[in-house]
């Protein structure tokens, strides 16, 4: 390396500080914070400000994206509550920060953002077995379930690095750079096969449906290209099958879940092995595995046996703050015994530290499938119909989050609540509306498109997404793998999530939507109209 200028040096800190980033991102905000703030110390120390400018007012696109940072502020006029304002001001500012930084410093190299990208897929690996080792207990760490199951940050916004990771690495394996290293190969080729099955451990539906649904699109668009009929029709049916799989996956799922035998209260037993009587409530319809919870219970028997093998208290709380006693009784009827003294002898180790650590289902020891992820999911929606709380069920939360949004946003059409109020308008709907939501579980609507609307009404809404969306057709790069698969998992992640209002995801969407943006294009497939094409 041959730095034999100041603007050199400050280049080459400016591109190892972008790899820095990217492979902190899904290790550390804190780290990726202090980076974001060493990229604009080097780019004002480094100075040649009139160069910067000339390429910041030679970027249209870049002027058109900025409409999206400046409603955000433009909003703070009818708002009332400043601190939350300019808190969701500062939680963006790597929207701004990273592509202003991007654009009016030098161009990087396809080989230099190819380094990036690297970074960012080893970031993701260390990250992935970092977690692994901590679900298997092999490093200390809290890591019961998939909820934390995410080392480092949140899972929701690991899930979604790890599918533009699995993305990044299909496009760089397979579409080899001339002179690059072999342990670059290795690296993608390993996360290729790794990365989607961690996704799998990590159970999250959201970052499975995401990368489903861009594999089914990016097939659609690769079906007319093939020029030979075998081929197109081998792809057609990988595209039919797809989804086809997962529906029937799903179904029989649900079908397993609710697949049960009718009992009839008068065959059950009415004293346990050791002549103490059953409690039974035949009527009470909750069940595990297909088995009835609340038949063959015996609390004395139970009460009695727990004691001798675990020191949580059977009247007390486990680990995540459920009760003992109702864990237990969950649990023996999920391995379908009976909740008696015998019952409880047939626990291992293992199930006793399952329960109290507060896992109420056997199939959750099970972090390496899908399934225990796809049943609590039933499941959650079974107890909300049965009557029992909203509380602590994801699923079931998000409903009562879009019901709140959509009512707000209803009200509030034309020009929204305004950038800060956006917390506030939740919180007086939950008030109002006496919500079943603890305060602690109220929180804003989960949905991206929705939380813009509630913020700056329709027109704010259309403003933003066309600043978004325009600079990707302004700059060409509609056509480019990279800009494709990053765009549609931010798309489908924003249906999910607030991807925006957080750290993570506002760092994500900077520095990416800066790099295939407004960086070089990255071609990945060419119509005979189009052999010249460069993306």
């Amino acid at each position: 390396m041959v730095l034999n200028s100041k603007g050199n040096i400050h280049q080459q800190i400016y591109f190892y500080l972008l790899m820095l980033l990217a492979a902190t991102l899904p290790l550390s905000i804190f780290a990726t914070s202090v980076i974001q703030f060493l990229l604009v110390i080097n780019w004002g120390v480094e100075g040649r400000y009139a160069e910067k400018w000339k390429r910041i007012t030679r970027s249209r696109a870049f002027q058109v994206y900025v409409i999206f940072y400046v409603v955000h502020i433009l909003g703070m006029l009818w708002s009332s509550d400043l601190q939350y304002g300019l808190r969701d001001l500062r939680i963006k500012l790597p929207l701004l920060v990273i592509p202003f930084v991007v654009v009016s410093s030098e161009d990087l190299s396809i080989r230099q953002i190819r380094s990036i990208l690297a970074a960012f897929i080893a970031g993701n690996m260390i990250g992935s077995l970092g977690s692994l080792l901590a679900l298997l207990k092999w490093i200390p760490a809290e890591m019961d379930n998939y909820r934390n199951a995410s080392l480092f940050i949140s899972h929701i916004r690991f899930s979604l690095m790890v599918v533009l990771s699995i993305m990044f690495s299909v496009y760089l394996f397979f579409k080899r750079e001339a002179g690059e290293k072999k342990y670059l190969r290795i690296l993608y080729l390993l996360a290729l096969l790794w990365l989607p099955v961690f996704l799998v451990i990590l159970r999250s539906l959201s970052g499975i449906v995401i990368i489903v649904l861009i594999v089914l699109f990016l097939s659609m668009l690769l079906v007319r290209t093939v020029p030979d009929r075998a081929g197109r029709f081998m792809l057609t049916v990988l595209i039919i099958t797809i989804p086809l799989f997962l529906i029937i996956y799903v179904g029989s799922a649900i079908n397993r879940f609710y697949s049960f035998e009718q009992i009839d209260p008068n065959d059950l037993d009415s004293l346990t092995i050791e002549g103490n009587p059953y409690i039974h409530s035949p009527e009470n319809r909750e069940t595990e595995n297909g088995n009835f919870v609340w038949i063959n219970v015996c609390p004395p028997e139970l009460e009695r046996e727990w004691e001798k093998v675990s020191e949580y208290d059977y009247m007390g709380e486990a680990s995540n703050g459920g009760f003992i006693r109702f864990t237990l009784i969950r649990y023996l009827t999920s391995k379908g015994l009976r909740k008696d003294a015998a019952g409880v002898r047939q626990l291992d180790s293992t199930d006793i530290g399952a329960i109290e650590s507060g896992i109420a289902n056997h199939i959750y020891l099970n972090r390496f499938r899908l399934y225990p992820r796809i049943y609590e999911v039933i499941w959650e929606f079974d107890r909300y119909r049965l009557g029992f709380s909203p509380n602590d069920k994801s699923l079931v939360q998000r409903y009562y989050y879009l019901r709140a949004g959509i009512s707000i946003a209803s009200e509030n059409l034309l020009y929204g609540v305004g950038t800060g109020d956006v917390r506030q308008a939740f919180d007086k709907f939950y008030e109002e509306n006496d919500s079943p939501l603890r305060l602690e579980r109220r929180r804003g609507a989960h949905n991206q498109y929705l939380t813009l609307v509630v913020a700056f009404g329709i027109p704010g809404l259309l403003i933003c997404l066309l600043a978004l969306a325009l600079p990707v057709f302004m700059n060409d790069r509609w056509r480019s793998f990279m800009t494709l698969v990053f765009i549609l998992t931010m798309v489908l992640s924003m249906l999910d999530e607030d991807t925006l209002k957080n750290t993570p995801g506002a760092d994500i969407f900077g520095l990416f939507y800066a790099l295939f943006v407004f960086g070089p294009g990255w071609p990945w497939r060419t119509k005979k109209s189009e052999r010249s094409d460069t993306g």
